[in-house]
C-alpha cells in the first residue's frame, strides 16, 4: 500500500510539472512577502491548539481525565508524525496509544476519543461546504445533492442515543467488541460531542483564513465562499488513503477548483507550495515532543 499510494502521489506531482509553468510559481514565491506565511502558520497552530482542546473534552466524556497541557503536546505529535509517516492514520494511532498508556481498561476509550475527534472535524468541514456551496453557481444537482448527504448526517448524528442501544447488541468480531463497554449513549459525551462542534467549524474557518492570506500573497484571486470551498473538499480529498499523506491529491484539488473558480493555475500551485511549507512549521513543536518523549526508540 505504500507503494501505491507513492506511485499515485509521484504521478499527481508528475502531472502538475508538466501542466504548470514552473517559471510563472518561481517568480510568485520569490515575491512573497513573508509576514503573510507566518500569519497562516499562526492560525493554523492555533487551529492545532483548539482541536486538542476538542480532543480533551471527548477523551473526558469517555471517562479519561488527563491534563490539557498534555492533550496538545499528544496532538501536535501526531500531527508531526502525520507529516512525515507514510499515513496520516500513522500520527492518530500514537497519540490514541500514548493517551492509553499507563492506563488499565484505557485503550477502547482512548482509541475512541481519536476516531470520534476526526468524526468531530468531518461534520464541520461537510457543514461549511454545504453552506459554501449555496453562494457558488454551482449545479444544483451538486449543491442538493451535497445538502441531503449533510442532513443525513446530522440526522444520523443527532439521533444516535436512540439507535446505538440496538447497534450494541449486533453480534462482532471479538476484537471489536469493546466498543459496547464505551459510555456512547452518556450524557457527558453527548454534552462533549455538542461543544466540540463548533470548535471543529472554528478551527477550519481559521485553515481557510490561513489559506486566504497565502492566496493573497500570490495573487490567487477567489471569493471567500470558493476558498472555503477548495479548501474543505481537499481536506476531506487529502485524508483518504489514497496517496502519501495527501501529497499530491492536495495539490492536484488546489489546482483543478482554483481553476474552476476562475483563479489562476500558477499562483493556485504557489499556495499549494506555501501551505506544505506552513504545515511543516506548524508540526515543528510536535517534533520537539517526540524528541523530549524518546524520539524513534519510543515509537519503536
Amino acid at each position: 500500500m505504500i507503494w501505491i499510494k507513492l506511485t499515485l502521489s509521484v504521478l499527481a506531482l508528475g502531472g502538475l510539472l508538466w501542466l504548470l509553468d514552473l517559471r510563472a510559481i518561481g517568480v510568485q514565491l520569490a515575491r512573497v512577502n513573508a509576514g503573510w506565511v507566518l500569519a497562516a502558520c499562526l492560525l493554523l497552530v492555533g487551529g492545532q491548539v483548539l482541536s486538542a482542546l476538542r480532543w480533551a473534552w471527548l477523551a473526558r466524556g469517555l471517562g479519561l481525565a488527563v491534563h490539557t497541557g498534555q492533550k496538545i503536546r499528544l496532538y501536535f505529535l501526531g500531527m508531526f508524525l502525520s507529516l512525515f509517516l507514510p499515513s496520516i492514520i500513522g500520527g492518530d494511532v500514537a497519540r490514541g496509544y500514548l493517551l492509553a498508556r499507563g492506563r488499565q481498561q484505557a485503550g477502547w476509550p482512548a482509541a475512541a476519543s481519536v476516531v470520534l475527534e476526526r468524526l468531530n472535524g468531518v461534520v464541520g468541514l461537510v457543514s461549511i461546504v454545504a453552506v459554501a456551496m449555496f453562494m457558488l453557481p454551482l449545479p444544483a444537482l451538486w449543491t442538493y445533492g451535497w445538502l441531503s448527504a449533510v442532513l443525513l448526517l446530522w440526522l444520523l448524528m443527532l439521533s444516535q442515543p436512540l439507535w446505538w442501544p440496538w447497534f450494541s447488541r449486533l453480534p462482532l468480531p471479538e476484537k471489536l467488541s469493546g466498543w459496547k463497554s464505551l459510555p456512547m449513549t452518556g450524557r457527558p459525551l453527548q454534552r462533549a460531542w455538542l461543544i466540540s462542534l463548533p470548535v471543529s467549524i472554528v478551527f477550519q474557518l481559521l485553515v481557510v483564513a490561513a489559506h486566504v492570506l497565502l492566496g493573497m500573497a500570490v495573487g490567487l484571486q477567489l471569493s471567500l465562499a470558493a476558498y472555503a470551498l477548495m479548501v474543505c473538499l481537499v481536506a476531506l480529498a487529502s485524508a483518504l488513503p489514497i496517496s502519501l499523506n495527501g501529497l499530491g491529491v492536495r495539490e492536484a484539488g488546489y489546482v483543478g477548483l482554483a481553476v474552476y473558480f476562475g483563479g489562476n493555475a500558477e499562483a493556485a500551485a504557489a499556495m499549494a507550495v506555501l501551505w506544505l511549507f506552513v504545515l511543516l512549521l506548524a508540526a515543528l513543536p510536535g517534533g520537539f515532543v517526540l524528541w523530549r518523549l524518546g524520539g524513534t526508540k519510543m515509537l519503536k
